[in-house]
């Protein structure tokens, strides 16, 4: 079984940063996490609140990572998690995500689909989870840089992606 999986985040170091937002979803599109995370370092992250909109007042009451860390590693326990960029969420949630079968990461085969070459890197250019959806005709339904609006674009990658092949 497949599930998909996004964070955000009080920025972009996971030694230093915190996870603020947590989504889980299945392929049926069942969500198995959808939570806000109190951080237990951070107090404020204004440059990543520009982005997903995430406020100290939105997580003051939210629980802790540890408080979740149960119902994540059942919900990702023996299954293939898919992951938009897999190299930043995987730092965040390194315990948790031991437990997975495998992990996915849905935009590095996307990057070869979408093919905009990177002469420096020798390789594709990495697209946006934005631009990934777009392409693949999906059609938000809130606003994107919210954990399970993006665990379900991803999802759609992800199944446009496997239909390729």
């Amino acid at each position: 079984m497949t599930v998909y999986l996004d964070t955000e985040t009080t920025g972009l170091s996971p030694p230093r940063d915190e996870i603020l937002e947590i989504g889980i979803l299945d392929d049926q599109g069942r969500v198995l996490v959808d939570s806000l995370v109190r951080p237990v370092n951070h107090r404020m992250w204004s440059g990543a609140q520009a982005i997903h909109g995430i406020s100290p007042a939105d997580v003051a009451n939210a629980p802790t990572l540890d408080e979740l860390r149960s119902g994540i590693i059942e919900a990702v326990k023996g299954r293939e998690v898919v992951i938009y960029n897999a190299l930043f969420d995987t730092r965040f949630l390194p315990a948790e995500l031991e437990y997975a079968a495998e992990i996915q990461c849905c935009m590095l085969p996307f990057a070869k689909v979408y093919g905009e070459w990177n002469d420096y890197r020798q390789n594709y250019k990495w697209q946006k989870l934005a631009t990934a959806a777009s392409y693949v005709g999906y059609q938000w339904p809130a606003s994107a840089h919210r954990a399970i609006e993006d665990c379900k674009a991803t999802r759609a990658v992800w199944q446009y992606l496997s239909h390729m092949n």
